[in-house]
């Protein structure tokens, strides 16, 4: 095309008529209070700074759709950088539905994360520290991440291609076939994802992303506890380093200089100390993860109290392994009784240090080809950072790492083709390598990600049903393995690595990003994991008369349980949520509700028996079972119709919602005494409290008010009991215990008592016995014992 250009001289042609475009006026952005008033607005959700300090923050209240106009509260939707216009993108979802999708939607949401939020503020503005964030968080744009998926639970045929892609929530239509266990499954889990752009932080779809979204009144609930607790914002600074943790100002942020072995070795307490944190470690964690050759360690013990005061004669080896130990089973230790038997100070993060200083030794060793030792110092590492709460969000990691380093040293391998390794580190071998594979597939069912090693890439056999002085260095013939209804010191391994390549297998489904398989497939998992389930051998403790062997036999059992149990609630969840509106997932609700049940009774069970049972045997999922119980209760009270689900159940029979919010209060008991000794633990706490009250106020909408405060009252007990204990601490720094000097807070009635702990008995250990420990005579007795860490669904390191 040709410009014709003007000559200069030439007149202005007249204007031409132009179209009038109307422009469209811009929506104010504000809350409807400060709209009407037409003030200016924060946005801040779910009070604005205004209307917090108003006499009636409770009015504040915003427009459906608001949560996609606020780019500074609300962190951009994963998988989508083009805001609000997303919306675009969902023409069959109403606004309403898509800011908060139902728990049967299909709609892969990003639940809100249950703790401070991210919130953009100016420069030196600030913070506030809002009981709601400090429990539940600021909320995300909960929109669908991949509206170009197929978002159905059952793929059935169609007659169009738009049918296809309807709602899954459609009713069936005369000429739709019955679903059925054989046809195809197409199920997107939940995940959870925080932070934005670049630079964000994912936790797979594991048992904690699909309960959590199943809880969408939850931020209002705690928004009116908030508001109807004025005692909260007088503690909110308090509350705020409860949250935090006490530990990170010291020893969690205190340069560790580089140690040495002399450094190392003068860490170790007394030898009375040592003895009586061996046996307790030895009692309850080797017993279950089976890491070391008992009588080889305790000779090499005795070896190092020997050559203490020569360090160059000590290997350093194996005085962090030492320290490791010592600081596995420092929780389960009393801290009064240690301390008078302990000839300097021990202050109450002398195990973080422990662990802190034998990190640091093992990242700088710089040992080029991995050995046994080397591994059972990692796997040491990991076991003592979980129990103290430490580096949780770098566990997977860690593992997958561990499992990688024991491949390239042929652990993956079956040893037997190898004549160069002797009889009994090919023993030794199997059981490093599957309390590798082990761990590995915990921590991912607890991050929501897939395990690092699937049944098909390794042969190495199961370790042996024998006991430890049954094997040593100079064997030549390995003995034959003991049936498994005999107890021995491998018997947990030997009974657990049967089921391990179905758990592995099932870890891999659920936690990809599309569940593609049939239902009966899920079936035939329950079926099979039952039948394991069911195979335990029942030990008896008729005959045993030392409590040591007791606790033993009683603690092997109830985790090969929830281990088990763990990988039936993870194939479960997802298809007992979608059970509301799908008939044919019935069973998995059935199969969850027995399941958590399960898990929640022995708990319980232990709890009445033995602090350090109940303390051992608290893992991540007692938490998946604790909410999914109140997620059950929660559905079941809101779904009126009557149908074939485990939420059916739960509201039919007589009595079931009283027995199982009895049952789940007591595990909050049991959370309690656990999380009050971890590096943190308290956001845990308060989501958890937060929502057992939810369910009780929907069960029983007449005693509301009595269960929010409740609320109030746990989370203030709880963080005074924390403040209490470390009153005497240097590392509370110059706030000390705040305004809980004042001691003026509400306080909660007594708990129910427990069992009497283990008091270990020293005449067990005769210098031929199994352990091979010292004579009775030159060792005192325990008194008293005593674990976790942050919820892998809901938070992170």
């Amino acid at each position: 095309m040709t410009d014709v250009q003007q000559h200069p001289g030439a007149p202005d042609p007249e204007p031409q008529l132009e179209q009038r475009v109307r422009k469209r006026r811009r929506r104010t952005m504000a809350c409807t209070q400060c709209r009407s008033r037409k003030l200016r607005c924060d946005r801040e959700y779910p009070v604005c700074g205004r209307c917090q300090k108003s006499k009636s923050p409770s009015s504040c209240t915003y427009e459906d759709g608001f949560l996609w106009q606020q780019p500074n509260t609300v962190a951009s939707p994963a998988f989508s950088d083009r805001g609000s216009t997303a919306m675009a993108q969902l023409p069959r979802l109403d606004r309403t539905s898509a800011a908060h999708p139902t728990p049967d939607s299909g709609i892969s949401s990003l639940p809100s994360r249950p703790f401070p939020s991210l919130t953009c503020r100016k420069p030196g503005e600030e913070k506030r520290d809002r009981f709601l964030e400090t429990v539940l968080g600021a909320p995300k744009a909960a929109v669908n991440q991949e509206p170009y998926v197929n978002t159905e639970v059952l793929q059935r045929p169609r007659p169009s291609s738009e049918n296809r892609r309807a709602a899954p929530s459609r009713p069936l239509e005369d000429n739709d076939s019955p679903p059925s266990p054989s046809q195809q499954l197409d199920l997107m889990p939940r995940i959870m994802m925080r932070g934005k752009e670049t630079k964000t932080r994912f936790n797979g779809s594991g048992i904690f992303a699909n309960l959590i979204a199943q809880f969408p009144d939850i931020k209002s609930f705690a928004e009116e506890i908030r508001v109807a607790s004025p005692q909260l914002s007088a503690l909110r600074p308090d509350l705020s380093r409860v949250a935090r943790g006490l530990w990170k100002r010291k020893p969690l942020n205190t340069p560790i200089p580089m140690p040495d072995t002399t450094s190392l070795t003068n860490m170790l307490p007394s030898r009375w100390v040592v003895d009586e944190l061996v046996v307790l470690y030895l009692t309850y964690i080797e017993s279950t993860h089976r890491i070391l050759h008992v009588p080889s360690f305790l000779k090499e013990l005795d070896e190092f109290w020997a050559q203490r005061e020569n360090p160059d004669l000590i290997s350093p080896h194996f005085v962090v392994q030492l320290l490791l130990v010592l600081a596995c089973a420092w929780n389960l230790a009393d801290f009064d009784s240690l301390q008078a038997k302990n000839e300097s100070t021990l202050v109450c993060y002398t195990a973080i240090e422990w662990v802190l200083h034998a990190e640091k030794w093992i990242e700088n060793a710089h040992i080029k080809r991995p050995e046994i030792t080397t591994l059972r110092l990692s796997i040491h590492l990991v076991i003592a950072q979980n129990i103290h709460g430490m580096n949780r969000s770098k566990a997977w990691l860690t593992t997958g790492t561990l499992a990688k380093q024991a491949m390239l040293a042929g652990y993956h391998r079956d040893p037997s083709r190898y004549t160069k390794i002797s009889i009994f580190n090919k023993e030794m071998r199997r059981r490093v390598w599957t309390t590798i594979v082990e761990l590995d597939l915990q921590i991912s069912l607890e991050r929501g990600m897939p395990p690092s090693i699937q049944e098909t890439d390794y042969d190495t056999l199961p370790p042996s049903n024998i006991n430890d002085n049954e094997i040593n260095e100079d064997t030549i013939e390995l003995p034959p393995g003991r049936p498994l209804d005999e107890m021995t010191d491998s018997s947990f391994q030997s009974v657990l690595t049967q089921s391990l390549p179905l758990r592995l297998k099932a870890c891999e489904l659920m936690h990809s990003p599309r569940i593609s398989c049939r239902y009966d497939e899920i079936l035939r998992m329950d079926w099979e994991l039952n039948r394991y389930l069911s195979n335990i051998p029942s030990w008896s403790l008729s005959g045993v008369e030392d409590v040591q062997t007791q606790h033993k036999i009683t603690l092997i059992k109830a985790i090969l349980e929830t281990k088990i149990a763990q990988s039936l609630l993870s194939i479960h969840t997802p298809f007992a949520i979608e059970a509301q509106r799908e008939p044919l997932f019935a069973a998995s609700a059935r199969s969850r509700l027995e399941v958590a049940t399960m898990i929640l009774v022995t708990q319980r069970r232990l709890y009445e028996t033995s602090r350090q049972l109940s303390l051992c045997n608290i893992g991540d999922w007692t938490m998946q079972a604790y909410c999914s119980i109140c997620q059950l209760l929660h559905a079941g009270n809101e779904e009126k119709t009557t149908s074939s689900c485990g939420a059916s159940l739960a509201r039919l029979l007589p009595g079931m919602p009283e027995s199982l919010i009895s049952l789940v209060e007591t595990i909050l008991i049991c959370l309690e005494a656990r999380l009050l000794l971890v590096v943190k633990g308290a956001k845990e706490y308060f989501f958890m409290s937060t929502i057992v009250a939810l369910v009780k106020a929907n069960l029983w909408p007449a005693q509301a008010n009595m269960y929010k405060q409740e609320v109030v009252e746990r989370v203030i007990f709880f963080a005074q009991t924390l403040f209490t204990r470390h009153a005497n601490c240097a590392h509370l720094g110059d706030w000390g215990m705040g305004s809980f000097k004042t001691n003026q807070v509400p306080s909660l009635n007594a708990n129910p008592g427990m069992g009497p702990s283990f008091v270990p008995d020293f005449n067990m250990f005769q210098p031929t016995a199994e352990f091979n420990m010292l004579p009775s005579g030159e060792l005192d007795p325990f008194l008293d014992a005593f674990d976790w860490t942050d919820l892998t669904g809901i938070t992170f390191e």
